[in-house]
């Protein structure tokens, strides 16, 4: 690549670093990474998705948009059609790091299509389009075989990503690789209350809010305040998505 960074920019950059190695665990990246990632490279969203593709199977699925987060865990919204997964298997950008090797480059809906070729992709039209996203930019993170991690930015109408976005997600790969890492070696929880881990152990359990407030010894309406405490401490927004973090730990 042609592209350099400024010094001001390297700068931003590993302010990217050091703010998801600061910030709370999640069962995903850093929100704190995401959120200034969105500063250094301008998007409408950001994705950062981790599924089995030989079986089919979503195992994580977090979101930024807008500064607006969400992370889930498993299938908890269904799983897709296997026209969806036949449709990403096809879609270039999707299927470049298996195909070629090359896990290390981030690719670009442009690097493949032109518009009017990408209006004929059938996970374009069938997914994409509706989301009103008009450019990707899709970088690999290491996984085990059959499993496929992405950092994935979006953007709508207008610019496309350039060489300097590419550059930049080229070179925070290796941090970004490091934190997730990170992530699956924490051994507690975050600010999270004594009261509030007992909810999410008996969470994991299965139980509904009714049976945990008759174990526990509080009112229904209590058991709600809790979750909403632990969903919006650790960024999660399920209760699958919760009982995983504890899980993890």
């Amino acid at each position: 690549m042609s592209e350099s960074l400024t010094e001001g920019e390297l700068l931003l950059l590993m302010e990217v670093v050091e703010a998801g190695r600061r910030d709370e665990p999640t069962a995903g990246l850093p929100w704190a990474v995401l959120d200034r990632l969105a500063v250094l490279i301008p998007v409408e969203a950001i994705s950062c998705p981790e599924f089995d593709l030989p079986h089919e199977r979503p195992m994580r699925d977090q979101w930024w948009e807008g500064g607006a987060r969400s992370l889930v865990i498993g299938d908890e919204d269904g799983v897709e059609v296997p026209e969806y997964w036949e449709s990403l298997r096809r879609f270039e950008p999707c299927a470049y790091p298996e195909r070629t090797g090359d896990y290390r480059t981030p690719v670009r809906w442009s690097d493949f299509y032109t518009r009017t070729q990408l209006r004929s992709t059938a996970h374009y039209t069938d997914y994409r389009q509706a989301e009103g996203f008009e450019h990707g930019l899709h970088l690999a993170i290491p996984a085990p075989p059959g499993v496929v991690r992405k950092v994935s930015l979006w953007r709508g109408p207008g610019r496309d990503f350039s060489e300097r976005d590419r550059l930049v997600l080229q070179l925070l790969r290796p941090h970004l690789w490091e934190l997730h890492e990170a992530r699956l070696h924490r051994t507690d929880l975050p600010k999270l209350t004594s009261r509030e881990r007992q909810v999410l152990r008996l969470v994991d359990t299965g139980l509904g809010n009714t049976e945990i407030a008759h174990e526990l010894f509080i009112s229904v309406a209590t058991v709600r305040k809790h979750l909403e405490h632990i969903y919006d401490r650790t960024g999660v927004r399920t209760r699958g998505a919760a009982a995983a973090l504890m899980r993890d730990v």
